[in-house]
């Protein structure tokens, strides 16, 4: 990951390097320094010499050119906002409308009823499993062969619990994501 030096350098640091940034709405258009691909936006650089003047081009399909002039040596922090050939300003690409975008409303009572049958059964799940092992580790002590007639139980309903907490999973997502 590039990271640049100056976001460390303090004010008179020998490190500090002085770069050139230039940033476009939308990204990923080409940066030509006196016609010369430098590379596209955001794009961080420096000067590759010391002549002035420089003319610097944003070039991004399906919109108008950006021209500056850049008459002495100075360091750019821009970003620009490409017009569209039609003379309108894209103004934001990502979308600010913040509903879902579903074919058609989710149906909550499934969700909510599959939500708690998941949980149920998770719970049940974790409950009746560790009764199991309980029973176990007694059986192991003692030798009581009712305590391993119980975790046999107990892992039966802990193991029935686990596939309802899979179907009420997959019903679940079903409601949430496809239907």
């Amino acid at each position: 990951m590039f990271c640049p030096l100056f976001i460390f350098a303090q004010s008179g640091d020998s490190l500090k390097i002085d770069y050139n940034y230039i940033n476009s709405i939308p990204q990923n258009a080409e940066v030509y320094i006196n016609s010369e691909l430098t590379g596209n936006t955001p794009l961080h650089f420096k000067w590759n010499d010391l002549l002035f003047p420089k003319q610097v081009k944003i070039k991004l399909k399906g919109y108008a050119d950006h021209t500056e002039s850049v008459g002495e040596f100075v360091i750019i922090n821009k970003t620009v906002n490409l017009v569209l050939l039609n003379g309108t300003i894209n103004p934001n690409l990502v979308k600010e409308d913040k509903a879902t975008y579903f074919d058609k409303p989710r149906k909550i009572v499934p969700i909510v009823i599959s939500s708690l049958l998941t949980a149920g059964a998770g719970i049940s799940a974790y409950y009746f499993k560790s009764l199991a092992i309980e029973n176990r580790d007694f059986y192991e002590d003692f030798g009581d062969q009712s305590a391993l007639d119980r975790k046999k139980k107990y892992d039966l309903i802990s193991g029935i619990s686990l596939a309802v907490f899979q179907v009420g999973l997959g019903v679940l997502v079903y409601f949430l994501l496809i239907d």
